[in-house]
């Protein structure tokens, strides 16, 4: 009978093996979390409190934020800005990559291009809004 040091090469495979197993478990938990992140805590509506749904304070302290502007307010209001300052393709493929979460080469797909083209728009499009959101300038 064999045994498995008898046998370098196995246990070398069986390494490899057992690294990539735990790399791809690895990864499968991060999306696992990532996903879960995403996903908006839903309550519903049976189990608010009755007295929170028709509080006058309630109702006041919403209106009262609904009324403070945040200094995320000015940075969402620049960002749109700047967004819709970018070229139609190159939105396209922003809203495509990161609004429906495609893939670069689903984007390709959706678009009738190439994955480069996707690529290159992508890191144009970010440079962009970047140096418009840090410099507060207008790029195209």
């Amino acid at each position: 009978m064999l045994h498995p040091q008898d046998v370098p090469e196995r246990d070398e495979l069986r390494a490899r093996f057992t690294l990539w197993l735990e790399t791809v478990v690895k990864r499968a938990k991060i999306d696992y979390v990532r996903k879960l992140e995403r996903q908006p805590d839903i309550v519903s509506l049976d189990e608010i409190p009755e007295e929170t749904l028709i509080s006058k304070e309630s109702e006041e302290q919403w209106l009262q934020v609904l009324r403070d502007p945040t200094p995320y307010d000015f940075e969402e209001e620049r960002l749109a800005k700047a967004f819709m300052a970018l070229p139609l393709k190159r939105r396209q493929v922003m809203e495509l990559l990161f609004i429906e979460e495609l893939s670069e080469s689903e984007t390709a797909k959706r678009l009738n291009c190439s994955t480069q083209y996707v690529r290159n728009q992508k890191c144009i499009a970010l440079k962009r809004l970047r140096a418009c959101l840090t410099e507060g300038g207008d790029h195209n």
